[in-house]
């Protein structure tokens, strides 16, 4: 018995391996564009949108949420691919996670899940991609907004007409909504001194403030005395999810109180799964989050039928 159940064990393992290998030699649709990844290794465009997808892919727990993030995936790297049909890794600077990478990260059975996962999501979304007007989009995605999304003539003064500041109050639901750090005065005085600012414990105690925000509460400066950062460079500096936070004394110490995560432009992750679960297709996330933009099908059948092993 113990037998038995070990080799059907090691049979469906075996099978797994087959539908992940065979499918992806066989019936993977490519677009044709090759990239050289920092291994030497060459893969097709598609190939590369998956793995962009993959570093997220925990997140996309509904298949119309994936179908979105895969489609978000692919505008971001057919707009830096422009008209070249070769180009290398480092000329994308793009977030990519190879399926080792992935292997390494879940174990190998997980990768094969999310492998199968990513396969049927790029088959189901080939060569879609997000257009406002005549030009493909700048695709800019968070993980988890404050409750609503921001624009980008807010938090930069330019005015993108997509993106812009949309209600995706779910996402206070998620655990990563809110995080809290805790600094000793002499701490906080430590890491600001760091740079060309000389502060004191004192002089951070009595005179640390937010200077300016946006309409939105997002950080744009603070000053210690004549010191000054930007909310971005004090998000770097002690590492916050996000450029939204307060300050607050607690117990004689500095509390930095962060909502949401990532810069909150464009589509929340959270959000999108959030709306899939309620039933909306990728395409009403997509036209929820960037709004104005459609839906346009930028591959040459003849260059799929081409690309398509049946």
């Amino acid at each position: 018995m113990i037998l038995l159940i070990l080799l059907s064990g090691i049979l469906l393992s075996g099978i797994m391996t087959i539908l992940f290998i065979g499918r992806k030699d066989g019936m993977q649709k490519k677009m044709g564009i090759k990239v050289t990844l920092k291994d030497g290794t060459t893969i097709d465009g598609e190939e590369f949108v998956m793995g962009m997808a993959a570093a997220e892919i925990p997140r996309m727990e509904e298949e119309e949420a994936l179908r979105a993030w895969i489609i978000v995936c692919r505008t971001n790297f057919l707009k830096a691919a422009g008209d070249r049909k070769e180009l290398s890794q480092e000329e994308l600077a793009l977030d990519y996670l190879s399926y080792g990478q992935m292997e390494a990260n879940n174990g190998k059975m997980i990768c094969l899940e999310y492998r199968s996962r990513l396969m049927e999501a790029s088959e189901k979304t080939f060569g879609k991609t997000l257009f406002y007007g005549e030009e493909m989009i700048d695709a800019l995605y968070h993980q988890v907004s404050i409750g609503k999304t921001i624009s980008s003539k807010e938090i930069y003064d330019l005015d993108v007409p997509y993106l812009t500041s949309v209600d995706s109050s779910q996402d206070v639901e998620s655990e990563e909504y809110l995080n809290t750090k805790i600094l000793t005065w002499q701490d906080l005085a430590g890491v600001l001194s760091k740079g060309d600012a000389k502060v004191s414990e004192k002089n951070c105690k009595e005179n640390l403030k937010i200077e300016e925000q946006t309409e939105n509460g997002y950080v744009k400066l603070i000053s210690v005395n004549k010191a000054k950062w930007t909310g971005e460079e004090w998000k770097e500096l002690f590492g916050l999810t996000s450029p939204y936070y307060y300050l607050e004394n607690y117990e004689d110490r500095l509390r930095i109180v962060t909502l949401g995560k990532g810069h909150g432009m464009g589509m929340s992750l959270f959000g999108a799964n959030a709306l899939a679960k309620k039933g909306k297709k990728a395409e009403e996330i997509l036209s929820w989050y960037y709004p104005g933009t459609e839906i346009k099908n930028t591959v040459n059948e003849k260059n799929e039928e081409k690309n398509t092993r049946m």
